[in-house]
């Protein structure tokens, strides 16, 4: 009978022991993914863009100017197409302003222009055309 009670209470032991070492290693797992940058979690499957990203601004809240090596930064009037081989792949971007005064800009996307501010997701898809109208602006 003393033997089943120590067996009992082995196995409880080692079964803690399994749950703490679970729990370590996901806190372990947590902080390693955590993402510094929003230009760092960019995946690219079959030819379509795929991201995660947050708002790039200050504390304030005015638009903070970065460029990062995935950037793409259209000038204003110039027309992008967007395919699979082209500069713009389709997939989820976000517009940011290239200039810290600018908040809201302009955007023609597939022939309709609408206003757009530093931060905001747009989603093109394969055969879109995107144009950056009032001022240059940065997609990441």
């Amino acid at each position: 009978m003393q033997a089943l009670i120590g067996v009992i209470i082995a196995l409880g032991i080692v079964c803690i022991g399994l749950i703490i070492a679970l729990l370590v290693v996901s806190l372990k797992l947590r902080d390693a993914t955590k993402r510094t940058s929003s230009a760092d979690d960019v995946r690219i499957i079959d030819g379509v863009r795929y991201t995660k990203y947050g708002k790039e601004e200050n504390a304030d809240g005015s638009p903070s100017i970065s460029h990062l090596e995935n950037d793409i930064v259209l000038q204003r009037g110039v027309t992008y197409n967007v395919g699979k081989d082209l500069k713009i792949i389709p997939g989820k971007y976000a517009v940011l302003s290239a200039s810290e005064k600018q908040d809201a800009f302009n955007i023609r996307i597939g022939g309709i222009v609408r206003e757009v501010r530093h931060g905001d997701d747009i989603v093109l898809g394969e055969g879109d055309t995107i144009c950056a109208v009032s001022h240059s602006v940065i997609l990441r």
